[in-house]
């Protein structure tokens, strides 16, 4: 074990939490939720459906105008990235 280096200890914690979590999970069945629980974990990014054809051109025009890359993916809810592969 002594090739892990600090790994097994990580793991170990990670365990840990994770039991911790789970038995916490189970306690709580009878309590009502908290309506916020959920909202955090909401996803904030667009859902892994293509862009249409239409999106693309907006995404050029918007590029073509000075648009910073940033705030296009933020208009359309997609990555930085995605935004620079199809404006190239």
């Amino acid at each position: 074990m002594e090739r892990c280096g600090n790994r097994r200890p990580r793991v170990e914690r990670l365990v840990s939490a994770w039991n911790q979590g789970v038995c916490a999970d189970a306690e709580s069945d009878g309590e009502a939720d908290d309506p916020l629980i959920g909202v955090s974990a909401e996803p904030k990014k667009r859902p892994r459906t293509r862009l249409t054809d239409e999106e693309v051109d907006a995404m050029r025009t918007a590029r073509a105008q000075g648009i910073s890359v940033k705030a296009v993916a933020r208009q359309f809810g997609v990555h930085r990235g995605t935004v620079w592969a199809k404006t190239r």
